[in-house]
């Protein structure tokens, strides 16, 4: 893990380069863009890059950095008001701002900001980092399919980043698994089946509405788990779709036995296509470990797929884990609330920031990971630091 040196005795300024749009001074189309930030008292402006149109050069500003912006137009020292609070969380937005572009920091005689202030804001660089896992092979393939893309819609970005490793449709039949009694066929878990009877038994069954693009089951008389209180924390069980039907029985039978409280698979072929493709649920962290560490041994022949942006739970890339955050959204749009979807937000954002410093693909690849730990991920595991 790289660490980041105390900068907040050093010497700063607001970076020339950058002009700070007032809120009530932005167009028509930049207000709409931001209706829903209207309301927060917080909520200052946008930064932006003069001079520029370039994707990624507008960011956010709100009142406490717009302060900061405004001070530090002449060169100096933090404010005394900042010093009061001095702590990692400050430093770590510091350093965040200045890889941002909007504040440079002062070595010698010279102000550096972005890619090249990198050397002076990381403790050291890091050592060893393992890139033979399948899980950190493909979150890393990811980020460079990502940086060669020319893409200037940071939401675009972050689907396509999500939606890494699925499997294209043309590598199926034209009319296979277009529908959920298709894939049920296909799963062997039709009316007459053994394994339906031991779902049945152990399981409420949930079929998709137009809402929702999943076959989920809830364990019956469980006692109701609350998204919207507490975090949900999630095995990814994720084979390729030949192995899946076999992998889907194996995984039933040690969930029925675990406190997994509820699973998921995909509707149709664009859902089993996708490498998040199977999905259980629990309430703890430690009765996820204890069914990764059942299905481990039961799944390990089987051929995998692997979940980027996940937490590895074995060697292959079969089992990996996540964590959804208490919310209201937890099953909207794309994975609402999902810490993955997050992640993959944040890296949309910072491959848009490497985009404008107009690095080199490896160079941008090192300078997202960097960043992203400035961002609150290990990069290491893709878990919260």
């Amino acid at each position: 893990m790289i660490k980041v040196k105390f900068l907040l005795h050093s010497t700063f300024r607001s970076n020339p380069a950058f002009e700070l749009i007032e809120q009530g001074n932005l167009n028509q189309q930049e207000l709409h863009a931001l209706a829903d930030l209207s309301q927060d008292p917080e909520f200052f402006g946008v930064f932006r890059r003069k001079h520029t149109e370039a994707a990624g050069s507008a960011k956010l500003a709100y009142k406490e950095v717009a302060l900061l912006f405004y001070f530090l137009r002449n060169a100096g020292g933090l404010p005394q008001y900042f010093k009061s609070g001095y702590d990692d969380e400050v430093n770590l937005t510091m350093a965040k701002l200045i890889l941002e572009g909007i504040f440079e920091i002062r070595v010698e005689q010279r102000f550096y900001s972005g890619s090249a202030a990198q050397h002076f804001i990381y403790e050291f660089q890091e050592q060893g980092r393992n890139r033979q896992h399948p899980l950190l092979e493909l979150s890393s393939g990811a980020i460079r399919y990502a940086v060669q893309l020319n893409e200037v819609d940071t939401t675009s970005l972050a689907s396509k980043l999500y939606a890494y490793n699925t499997v294209p449709l043309l590598f199926m039949p034209a009319n296979a698994l277009k529908t959920f009694e298709e894939v049920e066929a296909f799963l062997r878990i039709g009316k007459n089946e053994p394994l339906t009877q031991e779902l049945l038994k152990n399981w409420n069954k949930h079929e998709p509405d137009r809402k929702y693009s999943w076959i989920s089951w809830s364990r019956k008389q469980n006692r109701r788990h609350d998204v919207r209180l507490k975090p949900t924390y999630k095995i990814y069980i994720s084979p390729v779709l030949e192995e899946l039907p076999a992998v889907f029985e194996k995984a039933v039978r040690v969930l029925t036995g675990s406190d997994a409280f509820s699973f998921k698979i995909g509707m149709n072929r664009e859902g089993l296509l996708r490498p998040d493709k199977f999905v259980a649920y629990f309430t703890e962290f430690g009765h996820l470990m204890t069914a990764a560490d059942r299905l481990g041994p039961v799944l390990k022949a089987h051929k995998a797929q692997g979940v980027p942006f996940t937490a590895s739970l074995d060697d292959a890339g079969m089992l990996s884990w996540g964590m959804d955050s208490a919310s209201d959204e937890i099953l909207k749009n794309r994975e609402g609330g999902s810490w993955r979807a997050a992640v993959t937000e944040k890296l949309a954002a910072s491959i848009s920031l490497s985009k404008t410093e107009k690095l080199s693909q490896e160079e941008s690849v090192d300078f997202v990971l960097k960043k992203m730990m400035l961002e609150g991920v290990d990069t290491t595991t893709w878990t919260a630091v």
